[in-house]
């Protein structure tokens, strides 16, 4: 079973700038490790500076098509490209996007979130045969407007490497300097106005005033889509200036961005996670893969984040500042954070999940088999 998958991205190797990316490239690694009659052939656009994937089947020549400016050129070369691979393809895996050519091989469209128009539109404008969601909360958003037959509620996973990680000072200082003495607060996301940098520099400039040892991570942008590279980057600029206009440099520290086989030990160093995002999350790996490593998270909860982990244990819902600093103050040992662990580490494993898909594959294959 031959399966192309269309993405919009770059997939590389460690260098991965967003859940989508974490979530599909150890997941179809891990189904053909455990499945041989399975195969996937990613085509995505090219990009620079970092390894692309290993042991996954990339065509990265495409040029990206959502760049400001393409020229006839390059979209009918990526035409070309796209369609000499669907032609060796029995299924069609469309990530967050329409697949751009006609193709009357089956298909299955993974929706990750509805917080950006193309992702929305992909819905409407694909030809999909299934689709699969990473939560109730997404699929209510759908229901009204599509077949809900055909609609798949299968979660994200706990990657295996958030098992237990040591922290590992060593690695950390690639990053930044670690010193032990200080009580890290970690807001782990890309820049973008609604993921609430300022409320986080807010949270961290009255703490500071409680105790001083406290210290707000902030990673700087990943390597990221060419039309998103301006944007970001004149964002974390802005972050920047407001940490100095009100003094905050000593205790607000920017970072690189974190390569994906160290975030468990970044994780463990925090004393709490900030998800402060006023998007409509439709899942929210930032909270399990903190929570999996020990450390609680507060946020508003908005989304799909309250069903996929409840809150109360390790997971915090705040409507202030105010009270996102009591949570913190209280630390999280008064925490019953192991209940959480546990709970996602149960309920968001990586065996179960990748059967659902390779069940959803079979079905797809079989349906090809009899058109």
């Amino acid at each position: 079973m031959n399966i192309l998958i269309y993405l919009y991205y770059p997939m590389y190797d460690n260098h991965l700038a967003g859940g989508v990316q974490v979530w599909l490239k150890n997941l179809i690694t891990y189904i053909e490790k455990n499945n041989k009659n399975i195969k996937f052939q990613i085509v995505c656009p090219d990009g620079n500076d970092y390894e692309f994937a290993k042991n996954i089947c990339i065509d990265h020549s495409l040029v990206d098509m959502e760049r400001d400016f393409l020229n006839p050129k390059d979209i009918y070369n990526n035409f070309k490209i796209i369609k000499k691979l669907e032609k060796k393809a029995d299924i069609i895996w469309m990530i967050d996007r329409n697949f751009p050519i006609k193709s009357d091989k089956p298909k299955l469209l993974s929706l990750n979130t509805l917080c950006y128009e193309r992702e929305v539109m992909s819905v409407f404008q694909s030809e999909w045969n299934k689709m699969v969601v990473l939560t109730n909360f997404v699929k209510k958003q759908l229901i009204d407007y599509i077949n809900k037959n055909e609609v798949y509620q299968i979660p994200c996973y706990v990657d295996e490497i958030f098992l237990n990680p040591q922290v590992d000072k060593k690695k950390i200082n690639k990053y930044f300097p670690y010193d032990s003495a200080y009580k890290y607060i970690l807001f782990p996301h890309r820049p973008d106005p609604e993921k609430g940098h300022f409320t986080a520099i807010e949270i961290l400039k009255k703490l500071v005033t409680i105790d001083n040892k406290y210290r707000l991570l902030i990673p700087l942008p990943p390597k990221a889509k060419e039309i998103n590279l301006n944007r970001e980057k004149d964002f974390i600029n802005e972050v920047q200036k407001y940490v100095k206009d009100n003094n905050l440099e000593k205790f607000v520290v920017f970072h690189k961005w974190i390569d994906y086989n160290d975030l468990p030990l970044y994780y463990k160093l925090g004393e709490f996670t900030l998800f402060l995002s006023k998007l409509p999350e439709t899942f929210g790996l930032t909270l399990l893969n903190s929570i999996s490593v020990g450390t609680p998270v507060i946020s508003y909860g908005v989304g799909a984040l309250n069903e996929v982990v409840p809150p109360g244990n390790a997971h915090f819902n705040v409507k202030t500042v105010d009270e996102a600093i009591k949570v913190i103050i209280k630390g999280k040992d008064n925490y019953n954070v192991k209940s959480d662990m546990k709970y996602v580490m149960n309920k968001y494993n990586l065996d179960s999940i990748a059967e659902q898909y390779i069940e959803l594959f079979n079905d797809l294959y079989e349906r090809k088999k009899y058109e």
